[in-house]
C-alpha cells in the first residue's frame, strides 16, 4: 500500500517537472528572439552551402578564434578548420561553411524551408544565419560596383563603364541569361571577356586587365582582374536572375561660362589695341607723306 508521503513526493515531482516545462515554454521564445541575426554568404558555384564570417560568428558563440600564421591554420573553439572548405571576401574576411561550425561543436538546426540555420553553442549563445537575397548596385557617377547579400556588403570595387558615345545604359536589370568564364565579343574583333555576366543585350560585367577609374569601355562594365580579382569573385558569387541596378551618369565637362566682367575687360583691351594700331598706322602714313613733300617729290 502506497503511503501518503510517497504520494506527496510523486505529486511534488510531477509539479516540479510541469513547472520546468512551463518555464522552458516561456523562456524558449525569448531565447529565440535574442538570437543574433546574421546574413550569410553563398556562392553560385555551390548554392546550397551557407557561409558565415568566422570573425563575426566566433564572439556570438563565445568561441576563441586562433590563427597560426606559420601553419596557415585557423581554429575555432580549439578545432582546426578545413582550409579547403574556407572562402574569403575580396577584403580578406574568412568565411566558413555551416558544416565546419558544426564540426567545431555547434548545434545546427535548419528551418523547414532550408533558408536559415540556427547555430547554437549551449543554451544562450545562438545565431540565426540566413540565405539572404543578393543584389548589385552600379554607380556610374562614381565608377563603382557594390554587391550585397542582404544588408551585407560583400564586394565594393572600382569599375570602368562605357565611354562617351558608348555609354553604359542606366536601368534595372537581372543577371543573365548568359554567364561564362570566358566570353568573346561578337562586336569587337572576338575580344576576350573573362568572367562575363550578361546584364542587358550586349552589355556585360566582365574582367579586364586595365580598369581606369573613368569610363573607357565600349559599354560594358569592367572589373579588375588584378589584386583580389574582383571580376572572378563576382562571377563565382552572382546568381542568374539577381537584380542589377545601374544608376547615375559620368559627369560631363560643363561648358565654360564667361563672366560679364571678364568679357568687358577683354573687349576693352581689344578696342585699345585696335585704336593703338590705327593711330600708329595713321602716324606712319602722315610721317611718310610729309617726308616726301619736304623733299619735293609730292
Amino acid at each position: 500500500m502506497v503511503s501518503s508521503e510517497s504520494r506527496r513526493n510523486t505529486s511534488n515531482k510531477r509539479n516540479f517537472v510541469q513547472l520546468i516545462l512551463l518555464a522552458l515554454a516561456i523562456v524558449a521564445p525569448v531565447i529565440a528572439d535574442a538570437a543574433t541575426q546574421i546574413d550569410g554568404v553563398s556562392f553560385a558555384d555551390s548554392p546550397h552551402i551557407l557561409f558565415a564570417s568566422i570573425e563575426e560568428i566566433s564572439p556570438v558563440l563565445g568561441w576563441e578564434l586562433h590563427l597560426d600564421e606559420q601553419l596557415e591554420q585557423i581554429s575555432l573553439n580549439n578545432t582546426p578548420l578545413d582550409p579547403t572548405r574556407l572562402r574569403k571576401l575580396p577584403t580578406g574576411t574568412v568565411l566558413a561553411p555551416i558544416e565546419e561550425l558544426e564540426r567545431a561543436g555547434a548545434t545546427i538546426s535548419w528551418s523547414e524551408d532550408g533558408m536559415q540555420a540556427r547555430v547554437a553553442s549551449g543554451l544562450f549563445k545562438t545565431a540565426v544565419i540566413r540565405f539572404a537575397d543578393k543584389h548589385v548596385e552600379v554607380d556610374l557617377a562614381n565608377q563603382r560596383l557594390r554587391a550585397y547579400q542582404g544588408a551585407r556588403l560583400v564586394l565594393d570595387s572600382h569599375i570602368s563603364s562605357g565611354r562617351e558615345g558608348r555609354k553604359t545604359p542606366p536601368g534595372d536589370f537581372r543577371a543573365g541569361p548568359l554567364k561564362s568564364p570566358m566570353h568573346r565579343s561578337r562586336l569587337y574583333h572576338n575580344a576576350p571577356m573573362p568572367w562575363s555576366v550578361q546584364v542587358h543585350e550586349n552589355i556585360f560585367i566582365h574582367g579586364f586587365q586595365k580598369v581606369p577609374r573613368h569610363p573607357a569601355s565600349h559599354g560594358c562594365i569592367r572589373l579588375p582582374l588584378a589584386g583580389a580579382n574582383p571580376a572572378k569573385w563576382f562571377y563565382t558569387w552572382i546568381d542568374l536572375g539577381a537584380p542589377i541596378s545601374i544608376k547615375g551618369h559620368w559627369p560631363v565637362a560643363a561648358a565654360r561660362v564667361t563672366s560679364p566682367a571678364s568679357s568687358f575687360a577683354r573687349s576693352s583691351i581689344l578696342k585699345i589695341i585696335i585704336v593703338a594700331a590705327a593711330v600708329t598706322s595713321l602716324g606712319a602714313i602722315a610721317f611718310s607723306f610729309f617726308l616726301k613733300r619736304s623733299r619735293g617729290k609730292v
